[in-house]
């Protein structure tokens, strides 16, 4: 968990100039299990994503500025689209085991 909270931090922290050479951002790893995870867990491991959510924009935009390849920019968004699954998949779970 401590790397989901640690991956978010470099995230949030990387300037956009960092971004101009359209480095690639890494996925956050896993989303907890919703059958065991803390509320902390959780929250962390959806801080990450979104902080990887923004970064992929930034990403993606810096791609079409540049007249990158189209295509990297859309594996980045799908990559979100099934990290974003995922957890909410695990989030369920989680609400379902706590009663919310």
């Amino acid at each position: 968990m401590k790397t989901l909270a640690i991956l978010f931090t470099v995230v949030a922290a990387t300037p956009l100039c960092a971004l101009a050479d359209c480095v690639e951002p890494t996925p956050p790893g896993d989303p907890p299990s919703g059958a065991t995870a803390t509320r902390q867990e959780m929250i962390a491991a959806q801080s990450a994503i979104k902080g990887y959510d923004v970064a992929v924009g930034a990403f993606a935009d810096c791609i079409r500025k540049d007249g990158g390849p189209a295509s990297k920019a859309e594996d980045a968004v799908r990559s979100v689209e099934r990290i974003a699954a995922r957890f909410n998949a695990e989030l369920r779970t989680f609400k379902q085991r706590n009663g919310g």
